[in-house]
């Protein structure tokens, strides 16, 4: 049938800018999702800089996931100059962290998935119909603002989390308001959550591989080993598991398991491999609307994400309770410089985030390397979409139709392009 070009331009409703092609070519589809962001050199710039500086910058990658780039950061830099920081320290750390989540999933579903799901093109198309549910999103949303704020220092960029620990003790008023907060808060998302479980999710693509952390007794967040298939492996032997993929269409850099394989990081991901540490709402969440892990469709990462905001919301119920009774009133220990290799992986409200750096004795940065989680999602995205695609064509669906559904398989993904470009096009 000769070769054929279906363009999708500048994605929508996702951060940054992504491309889609889908090429028809004698009966085979092929995919490339191109990242299209500016030029990133953000590791370059990194060095030679002092190891308080960096996670400065590199909280500025995106304003969406500012939170937890700069404690990914700053503890990468704990870890290379073997700093040990206090338990208050990690623990609002945490806090602060859990409020970056919320923040991000709330705005993904309810401004972003959700037209999706009601057939419209934009959040504004059917906002008059919804406007309760709109306020009480915002509603929610501006208590997770208040999280970081009151504990970080500002909505974005937090300042206060630093190497060796915090800049400044919390206001103990500050975690009893939070928590008094919360128990209206709570209610009001479970609400929002029962209205995204209540509809109908799409279902018809399998994935496999599931990476993620994974640590007894929790969903972690900030600490724990690797899940990569039927392995747990450390953090510093994380990026044996994974292959740089380069791409002369994207600006971002792809990744494929060592096996050659694509695979999936995110809440599905993270909910997949620690299932049975859900508890409370969510817990009663998922008997009621009979939901059981494992999930394999990858739009299951959205009811994923509605999950995360209630246990999300009841572990910072648990931490700020836990602070409260806490005895210690140190929060930040003494940085000697000292050269080492640092790196920390973590979970960003999209997946796994790796953050290593290399620094000298002098204190000073000699090289960096960040991997998000949409660069390692790029190619899973690519290979759903051809399965999509091709199960498309064969019902024989207009090309409206099949645009419509594969932008809606890329949101699924909740993908943030600006921090995954990383490199100029080749």
């Amino acid at each position: 049938m000769g070769k054929k070009l279906i363009e999708l331009r500048e994605i929508t409703r996702i951060e940054g800018h992504l491309n889609l092609d889908i090429i028809l070519m004698d009966g085979e589809v092929a995919i490339r999702a191109a990242a299209r962001e500016g030029t990133r050199i953000l590791e370059k710039a990194l060095i030679g800089r002092e190891y308080w500086e960096v996670p400065e910058i590199v909280s500025r990658m995106c304003g969406v996931c500012s939170v937890i780039h700069k404690v990914t950061a700053v503890m990468a830099v704990e870890k290379a100059m073997n700093i040990e920081p206090p338990i208050k320290a990690r623990l609002i750390r945490e806090l602060i962290v859990i409020g970056g989540h919320i923040q991000s999933h709330l705005l993904h579903l309810f401004y972003f998935v959700l037209p999706d799901l009601l057939g419209v093109n934009s959040i504004i198309d059917n906002i008059m119909r919804n406007i309760d549910t709109i306020k009480t999103v915002m509603r929610v949303k501006k208590w997770a603002n208040s999280i970081v704020e009151r504990l970080g220092g500002r909505a974005i960029h937090p300042i206060t989390p630093i190497p060796g620990g915090l800049s400044k003790d919390p206001m103990r008023e500050s975690l009893v308001r939070i928590l008094d907060e919360s128990r209206e808060i709570k209610e009001l998302a479970i609400g929002l959550v029962r209205k995204l479980l209540e509809m109908e999710w799409p279902n018809e693509l399998k994935e496999k591989n599931f990476v993620s952390l994974k640590e007894s007794g929790e969903i972690p967040l900030l600490t724990g080993y690797i899940k990569v298939g039927g392995k747990i492996v450390s953090p510093e032997n994380y990026l044996k598991e994974i292959v740089y993929i380069p791409e002369k269409y994207s600006t971002a850099p792809h990744f494929l398991l060592r096996s050659g394989e694509s695979f999936m990081v995110g809440a599905l991901a993270r909910l997949n491999n620690n299932a049975q540490y859900l508890n409370g709402v969510a817990k009663e969440l998922c008997k009621e609307y009979g939901i059981k892990y494992p999930m394999y469709s990858p739009f299951a990462n959205n009811v994923s994400q509605a999950l995360e905001i209630i246990y999300f919301i009841e572990k910072a119920e648990e931490i700020i309770k836990e602070l409260i009774e806490m005895k210690t009133s140190e929060y930040c220990v003494e940085v000697v410089k000292r050269k080492g290799e640092g790196v920390a992986i973590t979970e960003a409200p999209r997946g796994l985030l790796v953050h290593s750096y290399k620094i000298n004795d002098e204190g000073k940065v000699l090289s960096a390397n960040i991997i998000t989680p949409t660069a390692q999602n790029l190619k899973n995205i690519e290979e759903n979409a051809k399965k999509l695609v091709k199960k498309m064509l064969d019902e024989g669906s207009e090309i409206n139709e099949i645009r419509k559904r594969v932008e809606a398989l890329v949101r699924s993904y909740d993908p943030c392009i600006s921090c995954a470009a990383r490199f100029q096009k080749a």
